[in-house]
């Protein structure tokens, strides 16, 4: 209790971050489960077809996710120190990786589509309606890459507000679309996956405008301008190497390792892929306010260390990894209650309904470990500069045990589909423990802005004095 009275503070910067977030990440599930409800109304192959398109942008999200996240613990700590011309720096590296993923990824999907689906799946329906899918959501890369790495480095300044706005607007326009667009109300044609994909772009393209009108006309702390993305010579490169990249590194290895899980689900039949699609959703919806507060966690983590209070640091990481345990057992709980209304609203098989029976059980306790795992390492030892070890604990255990094990067990040995969902998510327990111990060792704290030999940013201050 004494913990809780002398960090009110604290609880108050966190909770004025992690809300709006929190709000945000809510109402994008809502869009995500606009899509897959209404899709999955098709039929299984249509549902099918459009969750393992949307793996492949997983992929693109959780890079862009990644590379903005790693400039969010550079420009976190610099932000304690008022340092613009850093921060500036760091924002010119991140904006150009940005550019360079949404040209790959963009190509892929547009002219690609389907050899990219055929790698998830050998079911030609399924193939066919991901590929249509597929074709039109490439477009919107670029103005769901730009808005997601903005909105990103806007928290590491307390600025949240805006991206609530842009999700809001983005989910009425998704969702109103997706009614006019897939089955062909108010005189439109029915467009089946290609409409849902129409509407998302839509949606995407709004949301662009949104966040370029505040950018330009009402953002005042960040101070950020086109120009800067133009510098020759940028500062930071080193320590950008060093500090962000492991996180952009930790991600799009993560990221690719969730994909080829997806490639082991859906090579394991439609019905599994429609379940694990269910399953998703419902994941998504009960951890909306986990990975608010592991986002806010990061930030406010990274102003202290930033500012040199190291004891009030290890506090903080104190008070986190006890909400992390009750945000985890609520989560499992909700999961279990709204597990059979969620399965009700698809059109899927009796054989796709008893998976997703069997997975969302299991995932009620694979979601406490989430928890713990997410808080942790998103959020204290991300913010405490600790990002080569997060790299190590996300990457090891899925790639050495989870995507082997679960290929082994789920295609070679044909296994129970309950055990092979319960190998496959094993690592967020082993990811929970190892953090756990990392934690209590202190080790973790890194001070980025005062470590010996930084390039402090004044050639890009030179350039623009």
């Amino acid at each position: 209790m004494q913990l809780i009275v002398r960090n009110q503070d604290f609880f108050k910067k966190l909770t004025a971050i992690a809300v709006p977030i929190a709000l945000q990440n809510l109402i994008s599930f809502g869009v995500n489960m606009a899509d897959t409800v209404m899709v999955g109304r098709l039929g299984e192959e249509y549902l099918s077809g459009v969750a393992l398109a949307n793996q492949f942008n997983s992929v693109f999200m959780i890079l862009i996710f990644g590379i903005a996240s790693g400039s969010n613990v550079m420009v976190a700590q610099y932000w304690s120190k008022r340092d613009r011309a850093s921060i500036h720096s760091v924002m010119t590296i991140m904006y150009r990786l940005v550019a360079v993923s949404v040209l790959v990824f963009s190509y892929l999907a547009i002219f690609q589509a389907e050899l990219v689906m055929s790698a998830f799946t050998k079911d030609t329906a399924v193939i066919e309606q991901g590929a249509a899918y597929f074709r039109i959501i490439g477009y919107t890369y670029l103005p769901a890459g730009f808005v997601s790495a903005t909105t990103i480095m806007l928290r590491a300044v307390g600025s949240v507000k805006i991206a609530l706005v842009v999700s809001v607007s983005t989910l009425a326009t998704n969702v109103f679309l997706n009614w006019v667009l897939i089955f062909g109300n108010m005189g439109a044609p029915a467009m089946g996956v290609r409409g849902a994909a129409i509407a998302t772009l839509c949606a995407r393209v709004l949301e662009l405008i949104i966040v370029l009108v505040y950018y330009i006309k009402f953002e005042k702390k960040l101070c950020y301008k086109i120009r800067h993305l133009f510098i020759k010579k940028v500062g930071l490169m080193r320590l950008y190497t060093k500090t962000a990249m492991p996180v952009v590194l930790n991600e799009l290895i993560w990221a690719v390792g969730a994909a080829l899980i997806a490639v082991c689900i859906g090579r394991m039949g439609r019905e599994l892929t429609a379940a694990n699609s269910i399953c998703q959703v419902l994941g998504q919806l009960v951890t909306v306010f986990i990975f608010g507060v592991a986002n806010a966690s990061a930030v406010v983590v990274g102003n202290a260390v930033g500012a040199g209070e190291y004891e009030k640091a290890r506090e903080y990481a104190k008070i986190l990894g006890w909400l992390s345990v009750l945000l985890g057992v609520i989560a499992a709980g909700v999961v279990l209650l709204l597990k059979n209304p969620m399965i009700s609203f698809y059109n899927i098989s009796q054989e796709a309904q008893a998976y997703a029976h069997q997975i969302i059980t299991v995932n009620a306790v694979i979601v406490f470990a989430q928890s713990f795992a997410a808080i942790s390492l998103m959020g204290i030892l991300r913010g405490g500069g600790d990002t080569r070890f997060v790299l190590l604990m996300d990457v090891l255990f899925m790639w050495v045990i989870s995507i082997p094990l679960g290929f082994i067990s789920g295609l070679l040995f044909e296994w129970p589909v309950v055990v092979v969902y319960a190998i496959i998510k094993s690592d967020e327990w082993l990811k929970s423990f190892f953090s756990l111990k990392r934690i209590i060792s202190g080790k973790w704290i890194n001070d980025i802005t005062t470590a010996a030999g930084l390039e402090r940013g004044e050639v890009v201050q030179n350039k623009l004095n």
